[in-house]
């Protein structure tokens, strides 16, 4: 598809303000005003937008999940029939921000306010913890990956909060990302962007437990064993 934004993008003052927001998150926010049709919808692929900001998806999927969490955007996405196959994907911004929580904003506060009611236990610079955090940051720094950088370890939330998505419970979701790593190491690659890679492939199909991964890691070992044992004996014949 191509895309044809028009000249003015719009970003309120809500979300020019809003510090919890990346500002990278702002600017696409700005771009999917540009390119929505009078519904307000913008069909634009991740790709577009990585290539348009020479950024990664893991952080354009960073951008779309902190706009999304505001109440700014909602993303809905269409399946190919019977399957689990992602046929497209839209984006429609909201005309009236709410967050998934179901608070309002006030003029004073322009971030979702937590479900429970306190404080917000995310800080900016990243010094407090969410759900499976202290797990998966020691597990990632005893098994010799290094010292975490906020950036890896914000983005190792966003995969929790990504299987959650899909159906996975919070344990299930924490268990699939520390197996991602165990998968690395068990590999000898300890760096964030093959772990990565893995989640990314898991998360295509929709594996949303520990079960579920392990089942379909020993699938794939096997198919890989039978294709060298094929490869060898068809050697064997031409010598």
């Amino acid at each position: 598809m191509n895309e044809n934004p028009s000249y003015y993008a719009i970003i309120p003052a809500g979300v020019r303000y809003d510090k919890q927001l990346p500002q990278g998150a702002k600017l696409l926010y700005g771009e999917i005003t540009a390119l929505s049709s009078k519904s307000g919808s913008c069909w634009a692929s991740d790709q577009y937008f990585m290539t348009l900001y020479e950024v990664g998806q893991t952080t354009i999927q960073r951008w779309l999940r902190a706009l999304e969490d505001s109440g700014y955007i909602e993303r809905h996405v269409k399946y190919k029939d019977g399957t689990k196959e992602i046929e497209k994907r839209y984006i429609k911004i909201r005309t009236d921000p709410m967050p998934k929580n179901g608070n309002t904003y006030s003029q004073k506060r322009v971030y979702p306010m937590p479900k429970n009611g306190q404080e917000n236990n995310t800080s900016i610079n990243n010094t407090t913890t969410t759900l499976g955090e202290p797990e998966l940051i020691n597990f990632w720094e005893k098994n010799g990956f290094g010292f975490i950088s906020p950036k890896n370890r914000e983005d190792l939330m966003y995969w929790v909060d990504d299987f959650k998505k899909i159906g996975s419970t919070d344990e299930q979701a924490v268990q699939v990302v520390k197996q991602a790593m165990s998968n690395a190491i068990d590999n000898n690659v300890r760096r964030y962007s093959y772990v990565n890679a893995i989640l990314k492939n898991w998360e295509s199909l929709r594996l949303t437990s520990l079960e579920a991964v392990t089942a379909y890691e020993a699938q794939r070992t096997q198919r890989q064993k039978s294709k060298s044992t094929s490869r060898r004996a068809s050697t064997d014949v031409y010598h």
